[in-house]
């Protein structure tokens, strides 16, 4: 495949300074570590300024980048109103809920550690693996051998090795420490990344009227274009727009947050980080949605080639970017990916090395077994990772069903677990978290190798009789089932001893 964007030997000279910085970040802190709890929890002393560095960029990742952009590119606005506002409403919502965590569990490190304390070991395991199977950088490690493709012609699989190569050296050698401080370069880079972009496109296509013209010259008609500035257009039917909202409710159960806030300094820190970061996400989302727009007028005013829809961000701005400017562009795009990466390759591995092996197979073990047993989970999780990312062939399908997994296993028995006041029965936990798990699975193996692919929608579509429903239903349809067994299963189920560790 040929490079859509040609760099320079400067541009490629600046993006490997920028990874030679994150790599000696992850060696400098490397040497500065007293213990796992510095290693895996930055000491607990993470300020307002880390937060909202760390916050921002680890949830803002390629996916975000190209498959926002992407329903930009085709379906307008829509993209902000289908995607990004359920998810800031739901930053809001974990805005009031991230401080009374850290009030109420000022010693925990994840949010297994809740599950396992109020249900016990069966609903600990649980949760431990959809969080390990949420946290595997699939859409990282895709956007980064795509990305590397796009520029480089270089086979997808080999810039996918690159990518994830880069990530868990660092990662691995720093901990928290090197995570943070990296994800707060990297937020400046993708803010600076974003607004340029924004600033060329918009200038490319010259403006209100330019992208008017283009749009229609791309559709062929006004009436066409004119849906790109409707906020349910093209394929988001009410009920597509309604599955893709509930996936937003994966923020509520995010195992990086509550890592971040555990890791926290403390609540008023929390809060001070979300009153920042909500209004950057908000605007993030926002210029990533138009300017997937923006490069269907482009396109259609002539001023890049017909390319696909996750290459015309890249096209619009190789066009004018200059020399050594193009490399940072491109640095900042790899913040997008690599913040986000980092974070979750963390994460995975403290749900093996903390969750199942300290607190569930040797809660004796020290810190430095238990440091090897993280890394060892961060290892795995990149291979895991890897393969996923030759699997699956849609950044959004990954989403979906990563999204379905974590809400419907983990979100009813959290909390229930950490906010109702009357005693939580194991059985019900138990219960309702195994049912989200193996059912989130079965829908989407269903789905995939039995179900329909729709040329006209791109999705997959299930079957029964004359009933058809899309994969991406799945959340829909699974969660409410988990709640009804996790209420019927607490009206009949014993009380669970909460352990002394959870408070």
């Amino acid at each position: 495949m040929e490079a859509v964007v040609r760099l320079h030997w400067l541009d490629f000279v600046v993006i490997a300074i920028y990874v030679g910085f994150m790599l000696y970040i992850g060696f400098y802190f490397s040497k500065r570590k007293k213990g796992f709890d510095d290693y895996f929890m930055a000491g607990r002393g993470l300020t307002a300024p880390l937060l909202v560095g760390t916050l921002v960029s680890t949830f803002y990742g390629l996916d975000t980048l190209f498959g926002t952009s992407e329903v930009g590119f085709f379906e307008g606005i829509s993209a902000f109103f289908a995607y990004s506002l359920p998810y800031t409403a739901l930053y809001v919502v974990m805005a009031f809920l991230a401080p009374k965590f850290k009030e109420k569990f000022p010693k925990g490190s994840t949010m297994q550690e809740i599950a396992l304390h109020k249900y016990g070991k069966p609903t600990g395991v649980i949760t431990s693996i959809a969080a390990y199977l949420y946290s595997t950088n699939t859409m990282e490690m895709m956007g980064i051998g795509f990305m590397l493709r796009l520029l480089t012609g270089m086979p997808f699989w080999l810039g996918t090795l690159i990518g994830a190569a880069i990530v868990i050296i660092y990662t691995w050698t720093g901990g928290l420490w090197a995570v943070t401080m990296t994800d707060f370069i990297q937020f400046v880079a993708m803010m600076v990344t974003v607004g340029l972009a924004m600033i060329i496109g918009w200038n490319a296509v010259g403006g209100v009227n330019g992208v008017w013209e283009g749009l229609v010259a791309w559709t062929g008609s006004a009436e066409d274009a004119i849906y790109f500035f409707r906020p349910g257009a093209g394929y988001l039917t009410p009920w597509t727009l309604v599955a893709y909202s509930v996936t937003a409710l994966a923020v509520l159960c995010e195992p990086a947050f509550f890592q971040r806030m555990f890791a926290a300094a403390g609540p008023k820190e929390i809060k001070r980080g979300f009153a920042i970061g909500i209004p950057m996400w908000l605007s993030f989302d926002w210029c990533v949605s138009f300017l997937g727009l923006l490069g269907a007028a482009a396109i259609g005013l002539g001023i890049i080639p017909e390319v696909e829809a996750n290459e015309a961000l890249f096209a619009v701005v190789g066009q004018y970017l200059p020399i050594g400017v193009m490399g940072i562009f491109v640095a900042g795009v790899l913040a997008c990916a690599m913040s986000t990466a980092d974070s979750y390759f963390l994460v995975a591995g403290g749900v093996i090395g903390v969750d199942l092996y300290k607190n569930m197979i040797n809660p004796k073990a020290d810190d430095r077994k238990v440091e090897r047993v993280t890394k060892i989970g961060m290892l795995v999780s990149a291979a895991i990772s890897i393969t996923l990312a030759f699997t699956f062939e849609r950044i959004m399908q990954v989403w979906v069903f990563q999204a379905t997994l974590i809400v419907t296993t983990s979100l009813i028995p959290v909390y229930f677990g950490a906010f109702s006041k009357k005693p939580q029965k194991k059985i019900a936990g138990a219960l309702a978290a195994g049912f989200g798990l193996v059912a989130s699975i079965i829908w989407y193996v269903w789905s995939n190798f039995f179900g329909t692919w729709s040329e006209d929608w791109e999705v997959f579509v299930i079957k029964i009789g004359n009933l058809e429903l899309w994969q991406e239903y799945g959340i829909l349809i699974i969660t409410p089932i988990a709640l009804v067994i996790y209420l019927i299963a607490s009206a009949a189920g014993k009380k669970t001893v909460e352990l002394k560790e959870a408070a």
